[in-house]
């Protein structure tokens, strides 16, 4: 049965054809899919998630509600050890409805009888009990359930934090994932569950589970609005995000149409394979000659190995922050030394460079998350956010001085906006190589650090950085978002996330000369180095080392080893001399029909 479309989404974004709902979006993960829907959230529903667990599953529910009712109690007393009297007075309350003998063992009973998570149980049993102490008339009583639905509101709170992937664990396999958005951390579990494919109402191409999905080759859509009043949990949904559409209760010639689809595509991945094999065993040179450098981009120390057998020499960019996204807690010290060791010694002698924790924005930590920060994009992030936890930071820096000790490791700061800030992390860094030294911990004294660009500032600054780091890297995606002020993961200003913009050209030209006249290496590990389009342009700008998800890294070495130094500077120089995108675009498409 197809579920009448939610009466707030704009028909502009649909097209019908007799019971078929075909709801347009944005490819971010090219691919087909087929298969049934499974809704991570529902169309007005509150935020809280609702999915069967099986039985077995009941002990490690109650353990997590456990934990949470646990940290809410030592935060409530905390605050009340803090406050004045009448504030104390209302906390021991809240502390005694944690602990009610009769509210806590019926929140039990009830995730054992529905068999739910707990979140849900817990919703449920808070507003029933609200539900009936409004309904007294009593003023008073009205004003204890607003108590109750505060001090449980925190639990439920810790519990999205605890796992705020629950649901993925029961994701079945084959099933196109659906939601308004989800985190990258609940990305992270849902790898692993046999998903086919992703389609999200909110979200852009660059937007960090895109990221992901793309690496880890699932068919991802996103800024498909108004799809969960589209489609219902288990109704057939075909994916094709070749073309960014989501095409819900299919008719039976579009089902034979998009199956012989997926298969072509699983042959072309397959030769794509192939082709990426044999060109790992040939130096990367352009035409002429100049050699070249291809880098993977990673989320988790176990895809080192297959970037390397997908023909990566080395690790561009490793995103330590999954580490610290992917569990409820945050690891330690030998937890990251063991992720970094690994990534490196898969990497078999080939450099691996290693982000610093970059934590923010949609990627929070919970201390991120309880500052409600207007704007977070522009706020306590990724390096700013680890100078201030010092403690943290030196604990994941002492990690990487030891994983030195076993190759070519390389650590790059992240947000960089100034000198100072370098300057800063540099200090810090020398503090954890010397508490290594004294604990007698083995580490590379010649380890490379280096600076992410992906601050305007650090882009306009790019000469003074380079005479303080051993190498630069170009992170585009947030370059981009931060020059021309765009919110990446809002699908609404999307089309004006522009790679081609002249200011974009200018500031990655800009540090690449920075580089070069320093004598460091500059790499681009952003979107845009994946982009087989923009790869001709990007040597003519003086590129050389390119970072990206390992599946594009056949089609981009191809066109580079077309391509001429000469040609490449010819087409750079000419983009360098428009004035807007459009522009540029049109340019860089003309001249690549020669590499086609």
């Amino acid at each position: 049965m197809i579920r009448r479309f939610n009466p707030v989404c704009k028909a502009s974004h649909f097209r019908y054809n007799r019971r078929v709902i075909t709801i347009e979006g944005l490819s971010a993960s090219r691919g087909i899919a087929i298969g049934p829907v499974f809704c991570l959230v529902e169309e007005g529903a509150p935020a809280i998630p609702r999915h069967s667990i099986p039985p077995e599953a009941v002990d490690g529910e109650w353990k997590r509600f456990e934990e949470a009712l646990s940290r809410s109690r030592d935060e409530i007393v905390a605050l009340k050890d803090g406050g004045p009297g009448e504030q104390a007075a209302i906390f021991d309350a809240h502390l005694m409805m944690l602990s009610d003998p009769e509210f806590i063992p019926a929140v039990r009973a009830a995730l054992s009888r529905d068999l739910v998570n707990v979140e849900a149980v817990l919703a449920d049993k808070v507003g029933e009990a609200a539900a009936t102490l409004r309904a007294t008339g009593d003023a008073y009583l009205a004003e204890r359930a607003v108590d109750i639905e505060d001090a449980f509101g925190r639990v439920s709170a810790h519990l999205a934090r605890l796992d705020s992937r629950a649901a993925a664990r029961f994701v079945p396999p084959g099933s196109i994932v659906v939601a308004r958005n989800i985190k990258p951390s609940e990305a992270l579990s849902l790898k692993d569950s046999g998903l086919a494919g992703i389609a999200l109402e909110e979200g852009g191409a660059t937007s960090h589970v895109a990221i992901l999905a793309r690496s880890w080759g699932i068919p991802a859509v996103m800024g498909a609005r108004g799809l969960l009043g589209a489609a219902g949990d288990g109704e057939t949904v075909i994916l094709d995000a070749h073309d960014g559409l989501v095409i819900v209760s299919p008719a039976s010639d579009q089902l034979n149409h998009y199956r012989s689809r997926a298969q072509a595509d699983r042959v072309l991945r397959e030769e794509e394979v192939s082709r990426a094999a044999l060109l790992a065993e040939e130096p990367a040179t352009t035409a002429c000659g100049t050699p070249l450098s291809f880098r993977a981009n990673i989320a988790l120390a176990s895809e080192a190995g297959s970037a390397r057998a997908a023909g990566a020499r080395g690790v561009g960019l490793f995103r330590s922050e999954f580490l610290f996204l992917s569990s409820a807690r945050l690891p330690d010290e030998d937890e990251q030394y063991a992720a970094y060791r690994e990534a490196v010694e898969a990497a078999d002698g080939d450099p691996v460079v290693i982000r610093t924790l970059d934590a923010g924005a949609d990627k929070m930590l919970a201390e991120q998350g309880e500052l409600r920060e207007r704007n977070p994009l522009l706020g306590w992030r990724a390096l700013r956010y680890c100078l201030d936890r010092r403690d943290l930071f030196k604990t994941q820096l002492r990690a990487l001085a030891r994983a030195s000790a076993h190759g070519d490791l390389r650590v790059m700061f992240p947000m960089v906006s100034s000198v100072e800030e370098l300057d800063a992390a540099l200090d810090v860094l020398d503090e954890a190589r010397e508490e290594c030294a004294r604990d007698g911990s083995r580490f590379n004294p010649e380890m490379k650090v280096g600076v992410m660009v992906e601050i305007p500032s650090a882009a306009v600054c790019a000469d003074l950085l380079a005479k303080r780091a051993d190498f630069l890297s170009i992170g585009t995606n947030d370059l981009i978002q931060y020059t021309m002020a765009v919110d990446r993961e809002n699908a609404k200003v999307a089309h004006l996330f522009d790679q081609y913009s002249p200011a974009i050209l200018r500031l990655v030209k800009r540090t690449i000369d920075a580089g070069r006249d320093a004598g460091i290496e500059v790499s681009l590990c952003g979107e845009m180095a994946g982009d087989p389009e923009a790869t001709v342009l990007l040597l003519g700008l003086g590129l050389r080392s390119f970072s990206m998800d390992a599946g594009r890294l056949p089609s981009v070495r191809e066109v580079a080893g077309r391509a001429t130094i000469a040609d490449a500077e010819a087409l750079a120089s000419a983009a360098l001399s428009l004035s807007a995108a459009r522009e540029v675009r049109k340019l860089v498409q003309e001249r690549m029909r020669a590499y086609a």
